[in-house]
């Protein structure tokens, strides 16, 4: 048996002082920062303001790949076929040009309906039946499976609502049961009216966004103002309110190396097989225009893959971020399962420095372990 590598108690120290470092210089008022390394917790640290131990904290899109993985679970059982039309399975999302729309499509984020209405009053994105009526209603900006475009909260409620009506149960339930529960996360999509105090707020750091250079739109403290609403953490978003801990998000990512590759001696339970756990992290698309982003992007099935920006950049790589402050991915050839939460939403650069900066220090520090073995 091969034995698991681990990091060396400098390397471990070298990764968290620039989680440290983050919060002294303002980036944020708290942070966790989990890290596997082939199987075996590495980093677990909690700072700030805001990392009580108890708490936990909004995942965002980082919540992408497990309604991805939920749908998967299902198409290997038999019971969903990701390149049947949802139309199929939900008459009334068929509207509006949907007609041809495939799982495999919302996967890719070539459905067709990137924006969920403007005019959606936040105070009921707990109503599920609401939101999916909304969902199934929108007009498609262009034929489904014919461009690219990111689709921020649209996505989850289109595959949590193929869960829903194949498997029976919410996607909330089927999570829980399927995912979250058999791997001991301390997580889940959305909380209960008596946990809303348990979740770290987020802040607005930074009005600077890709879309709005100068900042004067403010849609960063819109955002912060949405989900900061009870409504939006009671809600069931399965493309952007997964409410958690780092290391549950980091043990995630490490279950989906273990399914990819299995572990001699591995009690993770297995989430998918080693075949649809290598589609879904490896390329399935890619496009030089993202209609959302205005910029290329690589897409597996639910998970980023590929990039000219760290981690991405490193062979192998997929994971997810989520809006300016989130970040899960794993590192297959140094064995790294990988999340940094913070509760700060700032500009680009400031998100992208965090991520490169934990990044590159990970590297680094698996360079050094490995050196001395």
């Amino acid at each position: 048996m091969t034995s698991p590598r681990s990091l060396t108690p400098a390397g471990r120290a070298s990764v968290e002082a620039v989680a440290r470092r983050h919060l002294d210089d303002g980036l944020h008022t708290g942070a966790q920062l989990a890290v596997y390394r082939d199987g075996e917790l590495q980093v677990d640290l909690r700072i700030g303001s805001a990392s009580a131990l108890a708490s936990r904290m909004l995942w965002f899109s980082a919540t992408k790949p497990l309604a991805a993985v939920a749908v998967l679970m299902l198409a290997e059982r038999g019971q969903l076929d990701l390149d049947a039309p949802i139309a199929e399975l939900w008459p009334d999302f068929g509207a509006g040009g949907k007609q041809a729309c495939t799982v495999r499509h919302v996967l890719t984020h070539r459905g067709g309906f990137p924006v969920f209405p403007r005019y959606y009053d936040w105070e009921h994105i707990d109503d599920w039946d609401a939101v999916c009526a909304v969902t199934a209603a929108i007009e498609a900006e262009w034929a489904p499976g014919e461009d690219t475009g990111y689709h921020p909260v649209t996505y989850g409620f289109a595959l949590g609502e193929v869960v829903r009506r194949v498997d029976g149960r919410a996607p909330r339930d089927f999570l829980r049961d399927e995912v979250f529960g058999p791997l001991g996360m301390d997580a889940s999509l959305g909380v209960e009216e008596a946990e809303l105090a348990s979740v770290v707020p987020v802040e607005a750091m930074s009005e600077i966004t890709m879309l709005d250079p100068t900042g004067s739109e403010r849609r960063t403290s819109d955002i912060v103002r949405r989900f900061r609403l009870p409504a939006t953490l009671r809600a069931q978003m399965p493309a952007a309110n997964a409410i958690g801990t780092a290391e549950a998000l980091a043990r995630f990512y490490d279950a989906m190396l273990d399914a990819r590759t299995p572990r001699e001696g591995s009690t993770r339970p297995r989430l998918l097989s080693e075949e649809s756990a290598m589609q879904a992290t490896t390329r399935q698309w890619r496009t030089t225009f993202d209609r959302t982003f205005m910029l290329p992007a690589s897409y597996g099935l639910g998970f980023l893959v590929g990039g000219i920006m760290e981690p991405y950049n490193q062979p192998g790589v997929f994971g997810h971020s989520g809006q300016q402050s989130t970040i899960g991915y794993a590192d297959p050839e140094r064995g790294l399962a990988v999340a940094y939460l913070t509760n700060g939403l700032h500009g680009p650069l400031e998100v992208q420095m965090r991520y490169a900066d934990i990044a590159l220090a990970l590297v680094a520090a698996c360079e050094e372990a490995d050196g001395d073995a």
